[in-house]
């Protein structure tokens, strides 16, 4: 991922959009401060947080699924997901 000015952004413009559509990142600065991204149009997908939620939700309804296979007793999904949460507020930041 390149860092690029908010001023080289405005100067070149339909480069910075052809290496983008081209498979390159960037992070746009402004007075030194990180303030957007120009990523390409397939990244959008994997940041934007409905669809990121949407994928977990489905891998835990996988999980689920291949649990309910095991003789041992079954956790539903809001307690696997209240797993999850509780293993994030459990990691140091």
């Amino acid at each position: 991922m390149r860092t690029i000015t908010a001023l080289a952004v405005r100067a070149k413009f339909g480069q910075v959009l052809d290496e983008a559509a081209a498979g390159e990142r960037f992070i746009v600065e402004r007075a030194g401060l990180p303030v957007a991204a120009i990523v390409p149009l397939r990244d959008l997908e994997a940041t934007d947080p409905v669809r990121v939620r949407e994928r977990r939700l489905a891998a835990v309804d996988e999980l689920v699924r291949i649990r309910a296979t095991d003789p041992r007793p079954r956790p539903d999904r809001e307690e696997i997901v209240g797993w999850i949460r509780d293993g994030r507020e459990e990691r140091p930041r």
